[in-house]
């Protein structure tokens, strides 16, 4: 349990949300100006923007909780406290450099290996999602405008009824499996992740190499829109990639279609690839 000199969960948030909406404007701006890109040794693209944004937001956690660990995707950082912020200053990036609206900053924070922060923003759309343990998931204008609306999982408790969606590769056997369903949802944005928390996905498998920075937020905001995240084996380890994120109405049935233990608490399961 958090001690006295503990942050609340409330002005964790609260904090999030305004290095969420710092971090989103710095990135409107540079977009405006210009971005230099280069490839990363995994192939992947970072930008200037990245970089400065992920710099501002380490060093904005440094002096506000100047106890807690950061790990950021591009500049990594420590470990070994008990409170850990987690960053990704652009997810998507590639999208960010091609002028597409479905990119934005990640920020969540754990907490004994518990995710009780997430902040996910689309600053290009004026939107964001957030959730803190205990206190609910929302989704809103990232301009502030407006009623927040809260955020609840879809009823359902059929497989066969379920709406399904993910990103897999392309020869990974799951993926046809998936595709046969009937109420298979074709990803086409970052974003569809995001409707397992909003209602309008079941189901959610990310097949991927995604890393920590990627998904925690949304481990936190489906949790707290009634949902469930697990990783790849079963758990709840952030550090292993891919995810399966559910409305938590169809564990039974989706274990025994993905070949899996049938208790949602087993860690000695099998893979679902």
């Amino acid at each position: 349990m958090p001690d006295a000199s503990t942050p609340s969960i409330a002005d964790d948030l609260a904090l999030a949300l305004r290095l969420a909406d710092e971090a989103s404007a710095l990135a409107l701006e540079l977009l405006a100006r210009g971005t230099s890109s280069a490839r990363k040794a995994d192939g992947t693209v970072v930008t200037n923007a990245d970089l400065a944004l992920e710099r501002m937001l380490s060093a904005a956690l440094a002096s506000e909780r100047p106890d807690d660990a950061v790990l950021g995707e591009e500049l990594g950082g420590a470990s070994g406290a008990p409170r850990r912020w987690i960053l990704d200053p652009i997810d998507g990036t590639r999208n960010y450099v091609a002028g597409r609206p479905d990119w934005g900053v990640h920020i969540a924070l754990e907490h004994g290996q518990e995710v009780i922060v997430g902040v996910v923003t689309r600053p290009a759309l004026g939107t964001r999602w957030w959730a803190g343990r205990g206190c609910g998931a929302y989704v809103g204008s990232s301009t502030g405008n407006g009623a927040a609306a809260s955020l609840g999982v879809s009823p359902r408790h059929s497989l066969t009824d379920a709406r399904v969606s993910g990103w897999l590769f392309d020869g990974d056997p799951l993926k046809d499996r998936l595709r046969a369903l009937p109420g298979w949802i074709e990803p086409v944005d970052l974003d569809a992740i995001m409707r397992v928390a909003e209602g309008g996905l079941e189901v959610f498998v990310d097949g991927t190499q995604s890393q920590i920075w990627d998904r925690a937020p949304h481990v936190v905001l489906v949790e707290e829109a009634g949902g469930r995240y697990q990783d790849r084996a079963g758990g709840k380890d952030l550090d292993l990639p891919g995810a399966l994120l559910t409305n938590g109405g169809i564990e039974a049935e989706l274990d025994e279609f993905l070949g899996r233990a049938s208790s949602p608490h087993t860690r000695a399961r099998n893979s679902i690839t």
